[in-house]
């Protein structure tokens, strides 16, 4: 059988939404076997790519205007194929056979996430790659709407492939595992957790505000656990805290966590919530489902597509409705199991194999539509 050619940028391999997928798509094609992969990684990454994927440094930086010239570059060494960019960065003079990846549009929906300038480079660099690409993979039916709301032309070249879950999670970590994080992360007490960085649409400042509404009894012993969040940004985290309201010693920030802490981090919760205002797909809530915490998160975006009747979702601008569910979800053990065994079920359907299979049959399509 013929190998296809087929070169991704993985410089994002590192990142926490982006690399998840990077990592987890990558690991998945490279078991096919019917492809010849490479992909474009930062100088000492190599070891972030499965076996059988061969390795191009490219050190282009981020968000720059010569990103797409260095991305040109790397490829002259790449073997002549399907590029996939798994962000919206295409090279100068893409190939015909080239697919990307839009995980979400948050730079154009969410205006406090970024300045003018930034939305102005993402809708013109967004622009560009639809225009690049012969197929456009999305994360959610919720980014495909609105990719065809900003860009109505590329509504043709829009599959929809979400998401998988590592297959770590679905395992379900051991009480070893779960043990070692509670002694090692100082996690003597039940906790609920937040998982994500504190960019603004996360709405981290609310997911405080709803906890300082919880009655004294519900919190009780409890804690809310950040993890995720940049080490420097600490000081921002404490002085939101202080800001709803909560005192010393209610949130823990764990900061950033690695990678082999988030299942039995998960598993530990008595619940995950994200209240975030949009999010392409939001794999954190399918990761703690897959082990069975329950989840409550917003109903934005891509979302309640992830979630499906593992969670309860709730508006996030109303902090009473938030509290109101997280309080709900304290106090029912048996919701709290109804959930995690739903949410269990659901998880499963997630795999990064059966995102792979869609994958590449847009990568066989994209180099066959010449």
């Amino acid at each position: 059988m013929r190998l296809l050619a087929v070169t991704m940028d993985a410089r994002k391999a590192r990142d926490f939404g982006i690399g998840s997928y990077v990592r987890g798509l990558l690991g998945a094609l490279a078991r096919r076997g019917d492809l010849s992969l490479t992909a474009f990684v930062r100088s000492g990454d190599e070891a972030l790519l499965p076996a059988g994927v061969s390795a191009v440094p490219c050190d282009a930086r981020d968000y720059s205007l010569v990103e797409p010239l260095a991305v040109r570059r790397a490829l002259s060494a790449a073997p002549r194929g399907v590029f996939h960019a798994p962000h919206y960065v295409v090279p100068l003079f893409p190939p015909a056979a080239t697919v990307v990846t839009v995980h979400d549009l948050i730079h154009l929906l969410r205006p406090e996430h970024a300045s003018p300038l930034r939305r102005a480079y993402a809708r013109t660099m967004i622009r560009r790659a639809l225009g690049a690409a012969r197929i456009v993979l999305t994360v959610s039916e919720a980014v495909r709407r609105d990719l065809v709301a900003f860009f109505p032309s590329a509504a043709r070249k829009i599959r929809v492939v979400p998401n998988g879950v590592d297959g770590r999670f679905l395992s379900s970590p051991t009480a070893d595992e779960r043990r070692s994080l509670r002694s090692s992360r100082a996690l003597s007490f039940p906790y609920v957790l937040f998982l994500g960085n504190d960019k603004p649409h996360k709405n981290l400042p609310g997911l405080l505000r709803a906890w300082a509404r919880l009655a004294a009894e519900v919190r009780g012993e409890r804690r809310l656990v950040l993890a995720g969040g940049a080490p420097q940004r600490a000081g921002v985290r404490q002085a939101l805290a202080r800001e709803a309201g909560l005192p010393d010693g209610a949130v823990v920030d764990l900061g950033i966590v690695a990678d082999a802490e988030v299942a039995p981090l998960l598993a530990e919760a008595e619940a995950l919530v994200l209240p975030s205002f949009a999010e392409g797909f939001g794999l954190p809530v399918l990761e703690a489902e897959a082990v069975g915490t329950p989840v409550v998160c917003s109903d934005r975006g891509g979302l309640p597509e992830a979630a499906g009747d593992g969670a309860l979702l709730v508006d996030p601008e109303d902090d009473g409705a938030l509290s109101g569910a997280i309080a709900r979800l304290l106090a029912d053990g048996a919701l709290r199991r109804t959930l995690g065994e739903r949410g269990r079920r659901r998880a499963a359907a997630f795999t990064w194999d059966a995102a792979a299979e869609a994958v590449a049959k847009a990568y066989r399509d994209a180099a066959g539509a010449g």
